[in-house]
């Protein structure tokens, strides 16, 4: 009895929606929809479930990159007027001359009287008793 009631049940449920042409029977069988009456169809194939999906790979997420001070560049300040040499001697030509005040990047070279720098890319040498560190 139940098995008719599910079948009225499948039945109307199809022939209310109107726009299903087939239904699968509360006992497993399968039928089209003609006419207002259910014609029962012999399954072809045995209905088999919907392939699983696969996971896709996670993503490890990825650290955030902790930002960086730039390096630190030495510098110095002229304490007065003062010739950047094209070498560490006052024998050398004069390259510019820089007022007091004047910031310059240390370079590698350093005596006791002597400092190499940069000023506006532009490669010397000062006497050293003219900048403050």
């Amino acid at each position: 009895m139940r098995v008719a009631y599910a079948l009225v049940g499948i039945l109307l449920l199809a022939l209310v929606a109107s726009l299903l042409t087939e239904a699968t029977l509360a006992v497993g069988h399968h039928g089209r929809i003609a006419d207002d009456s259910l014609i029962h169809v012999s399954p072809s194939a045995t209905p088999r479930p919907s392939p699983s999906l696969m996971p896709s790979p996670s993503i490890a997420p990825t650290a955030t990159p902790v930002p960086t001070a730039p390096p630190v560049v030495p510098t110095a300040v002229t304490n007065s007027f003062v010739h950047l040499r094209a070498g560490a001697s006052t024998a050398t030509p004069i390259v510019t001359d820089l007022n007091g005040g004047t910031t310059v990047v240390l370079g590698p070279y350093r005596d006791s009287q002597w400092q190499q720098v940069t000023y506006n890319g532009l490669n010397g040498y000062i006497f050293r008793s003219y900048l403050n560190y």
